[in-house]
Formats: structure tokens, sequence, C-alpha cells
């Protein structure tokens, strides 16, 4: 007790004298705080470098645009996967695994389960809640087809979706989601897409959902990676981590391309 006391005398003998110190140097001038400054005076502009009569076209076009976004967006879901991968400690050797490698047995405490989780992207395509995005959205980087698939509509509803048919080749997959208030999109015919035409590409890229970018159709009949068949859509619209299922959008709100 007596130690306890001593510390906390000593404390405040050092704050006093700490305060003193303080007062007395703002007293005789030698702490110098902050003066007071005059408000800065400041004039913002008050018109617009152009007069909207100018750009009336322009400004048409931004609401154009804006419609068009606002038709299709609800249709544009994010797709969310997770697989289970199972992994083994390094540590520790199994005797039994060790001279019989290939008998089945139940599941050591070694053992453990990574969960991997990805997103994409996916567009609704009928009334009845199929969706079409990429097969390697739903599948691992072996090809395996994932544990679990969500899909979160634009309202931010969470369903759960199933694998209904799935092409690896082409890379696309159609899901299906039980929701009869769905709003599908139109399927366009990608034969009549000329290089030139404006395209809008929405999807979750990064996991930041309804990202729309825009751009053109830089050219047609790319080949793909597989059989270098030309079948593909080449944009300049910005696409990312995320938008791979997404829909590629003609001016009229239909999907000319995954």
């Amino acid at each position: 007790m007596k130690n306890l006391a001593k510390f906390l005398l000593f404390v405040l003998v050092i704050s006093a004298g700490i305060s003193l110190l303080y007062d007395y140097r703002l007293k005789h001038g030698g702490l110098r705080l902050p003066s007071k400054r005059t408000p800065e005076k400041y004039t913002l502009a008050s018109e617009p470098s152009v007069d909207a009569k100018q750009i009336a076209s322009l400004e048409a076009l931004n609401r154009e645009r804006r419609a068009l976004v606002k038709s299709v967006v609800p249709s544009v879901v994010a797709v969310k996967t997770s697989k289970k991968i199972a992994i083994r400690r390094e540590y520790g050797l199994d005797p039994f695994e060790f001279f019989f490698p290939n008998q089945r047995r139940s599941r050591n405490p070694n053992d453990e389960a990574l969960v991997q989780n990805s997103l994409g992207s996916g567009v609704i395509v009928t009334n009845e809640g199929h969706i079409i995005t990429n097969n390697h959205v739903v599948t691992d980087r072996q090809g395996n087809q994932v544990d679990q698939i969500e899909v979160q509509l634009s309202d931010g509803r969470t369903k759960e979706a199933r694998l209904v048919g799935a092409d690896e080749q082409v890379d696309l997959a159609v899901l299906k989601i039980d929701d009869p208030g769905v709003k599908p999109l139109k399927l366009a015919d990608s034969d009549t897409v000329q290089a030139g035409d404006f395209v809008l590409a929405i999807g979750n890229p990064f996991g930041f959902d309804e990202t729309v970018t825009d751009g053109i159709i830089s050219s047609k009949m790319r080949p793909n990676r597989t059989d270098a068949f030309g079948d593909l859509l080449q944009t300049n619209a910005a696409i990312n981590p995320g938008n791979s299922g997404g829909p590629l959008i003609n001016l009229r709100g239909e999907v000319i391309g995954i």
C-alpha cells in the first residue's frame, strides 16, 4: 500500500508540474497557439461551361442510355459458388496409409477441408428462371462441378440454383432458380451484329454488383481457345474478374453474347 501511495503521489506531482509549466509559458508568450485565421473568400462558378441547348443530342443520349440500363439490370444476377477441397496436413505419417495406400477407411483427423469461394455473373433468359452463365463460373480449376451455387438477384434476394447443363467447349452453362417473378431478357441473333455496334457489358466484377461498362463490337468471328473455330465477338467494353457469365447487351436490351 505504501508503494502504491508513493506512486500516486509522484504522478500527481508530475501532473501538477506540467500543468503549471503550461500555464506559465502560455501567459508569458513561451507557448504559441495557432492564431485565428480570417475566413478565405471564394466564389464558385454559377453557370455550366456549355449551354444545354448546344448539346441537346448528347443529353437525349444520356436519357436513353439510362433507360436502357434501368431496363436490363434487373435481369442480371451475381453467381456465388463454393466447393470443399480436401487437404492433408504435412505433419504426421499414417502407417496404415503407408502400407495400404488404396484401402478405404474412416476419415482421419488430419484430413481437413478448404472451402473455395468464387464469384461470377449471369443473366435470366426465361420466365421459368433459367440463367445463362459461363461454365468456368460453376466449375473449379480442374473442371469439377462446384458443391453449391447461389444466385443473388438485383433486389438483394439470394436463391439456391441448380445446374441444368453445361458445355465446356463453348464455356457456357445453364442454371435454374425457382422464382416466378423474374424478368428475362430476350436472346438476339448475334449473326446480325456488326463491328462498330454499341454494346453494354453488365456483371459483378470483383463483387461490385450491377457494374455497367460500355463499348462497341470491335470484331466478329474471333476463334475460341479450344477448337479455333471463329464464333466469338470481340468488344472493347471493360471486362474484369467477376464479369464472367454476364451479358453483352445491344441497344434494344437484348442479349447478344455472354
